[in-house]
C-alpha cells in the first residue's frame, strides 16, 4: 500500500504539470490559425491544472525537485509563450519587430519570475510575508491580465482595446510587475476557517455559473478583481512596514 501511495504522490502532480503544458502548448496551435476564444480557455485550463497539481501534491505529500522544474517549465510555456503569442497575432503584429520585441520581453520576465520562485530567492530580511503573499505578479495571474483587452473586446465589441500601443503598454507593464517585489496575494496559502466555508463554496458555485453562462464577463471581473488585490496587498504590507 505504501509503495502505491509513493508512486501515486510521484505521479499524478507530475501528470497534471503535464496536462497544463499541453493546453499551453495547444493554445499556441490555436492562435496561429487566428481561434482566439479557444486559445484563450485553453490558457484558462492550464491555469486551473497549474492550481491542481500543486494542491495534489501538497495532499500526496509528493513535491520534489522534479515536480518544480517541470512546473516552472510548464508555466513559461503555458502563462509565458502561449499569452504573448496569442497578442502577438492579435495585435502586436501591426507593430513587427516592435511588437515581437515587447513579447519577448514578456517571456524573458515570466522565465525570470518562475526561476526566482523556484529557487526562492528573496530580499532579506523579508518585508513580505512569504506565507500569505507572493512576491511579483504570479505567471497565470499575469497571463490572466495580459489578456483582460481580449476578454473585453469580445465581450463588448470594444475594438479601441484592440490597439497595438495600448497592449505593447499593458504587455510591458505586466512583464515588469511579474519581475517586480510588489506583493501579491496567494491562493494556496490563505488558511480560511470552518465558519467561512460555506461562503467559499458559495464564491465557488457562482464562479462556475459565471464561467458556463458568460465566461467573457467573468473573466473581466475576476481579473479586475485581482488588480484591485494587488492594490490592496500594497496596502497592507505598507502599513505593516510602518
Amino acid at each position: 500500500m505504501n509503495n502505491n501511495s509513493n508512486y501515486l504522490a510521484k505521479f499524478v502532480p507530475n501528470a497534471i504539470t503535464i496536462l497544463s503544458l499541453c493546453c499551453g502548448l495547444s493554445s499556441i496551435r490555436f492562435s496561429i490559425i487566428n481561434e482566439w476564444k479557444i486559445s484563450i480557455l485553453l490558457i484558462i485550463f492550464a491555469g486551473i491544472f497549474d492550481f491542481f497539481d500543486g494542491w495534489f501534491a501538497k495532499k500526496l505529500k509528493g513535491n520534489s525537485t522534479f515536480g518544480a522544474e517541470l512546473d516552472s517549465l510548464s508555466d513559461v510555456i503555458s502563462f509565458g509563450v502561449a499569452p504573448s503569442i496569442l497578442i502577438y497575432l492579435w495585435t502586436l503584429s501591426d507593430l513587427k519587430s516592435l511588437g515581437w520585441s515587447i513579447c519577448l520581453f514578456f517571456v524573458v520576465c515570466s522565465a525570470l519570475r518562475l526561476a526566482r520562485f523556484t529557487a526562492d530567492i528573496y530580499l532579506s530580511p523579508k518585508a513580505i510575508d512569504s506565507n500569505i503573499y507572493f512576491t511579483g505578479v504570479p505567471s497565470p495571474a499575469a497571463a490572466g491580465l495580459s489578456l483582460l483587452p481580449i476578454f473585453i473586446v469580445l465581450e463588448f465589441d470594444l475594438l479601441l482595446l484592440k490597439n497595438p500601443y495600448l497592449n505593447l503598454i499593458n504587455l510591458s507593464f505586466i512583464g515588469f510587475l511579474m519581475v517586480s517585489r510588489v506583493p501579491t496575494i496567494s491562493l494556496k496559502k490563505i488558511n480560511l476557517k470552518n465558519k467561512y466555508s460555506p461562503w467559499v463554496i458559495l464564491l465557488i458555485s457562482a464562479l462556475c455559473i459565471g464561467f458556463i453562462s458568460n465566461v467573457w464577463l467573468t473573466l473581466i471581473l475576476v481579473s479586475i478583481s485581482y488588480i484591485f488585490s494587488i492594490f490592496y496587498t500594497i496596502v497592507i504590507n505598507f502599513k505593516t512596514r510602518n
